[in-house]
């Protein structure tokens, strides 16, 4: 075995930034998103929670390329309540209709009959492994037992001029194959 030397140099300059340092806030990524299993609906994807029973999509979006690639950020998106108008849950279904809308490339102003058959899925499952773009924003919670963290500010749909901006600046695709139904 041989000793440590103390001449020993290495350049720390390649070195990634500390994982616990927040992306900075307005920062367009490419995400994909993992399911993570709740035990709840047809498909077992939903979880549901303790305090309120909603039912909720819990998800891992983790950041595909660019200087925070790899990052997580951790996001619940409510989509059912036994409580008519639901705010938390409107704003989930909301927010997983831009997702499709932002990994299928559909304008959410285009009311087509493929774009409204692009909107459709078969389960939550057709949720898991979805890639799309948002915004980061940084979340402080309520509850001080809850660390603050990264969030999604707003998800980027094509409608958006955030959306082509990126797509030239990353050289992605041209545009997202839609998907076909059976």
């Amino acid at each position: 075995m041989s000793e440590f030397s103390r001449d020993y140099v290495t350049d720390f300059n390649d070195i990634g930034a500390n994982p616990d340092e927040f992306i900075p806030v307005g920062t367009i990524a490419s995400v994909r998103m993992t399911v993570r299993n709740g035990g709840y609906g047809p498909d077992c994807f939903l979880a549901k929670s303790r305090g309120t029973g909603a039912l909720y999509l819990n998800a891992m979006l983790i950041v595909t390329e660019g200087p925070y690639i790899l990052r997580r950020i951790f996001h619940r998106f409510g989509v059912y309540s036994d409580e008519p108008g639901n705010e938390w849950v409107e704003k989930g279904l909301r927010q997983l209709r831009a997702a499709l809308e932002s990994a299928r490339n559909i304008s959410p102003k285009d009311i087509s009959d493929l774009a409204k058959d692009q909107r459709k899925v078969d389960g939550y499952k057709d949720f898991d492994g979805l890639e799309f773009l948002i915004k980061v924003g940084i979340e402080t919670p309520k509850n001080p037992q809850y660390k603050t963290a990264n969030c999604i500010q707003c998800i980027i749909t094509p409608d958006m001029k955030e959306y082509a901006k990126h797509k030239e600046s990353q050289s992605m695709p041209g545009t997202w194959p839609l998907l076909k139904r059976g």
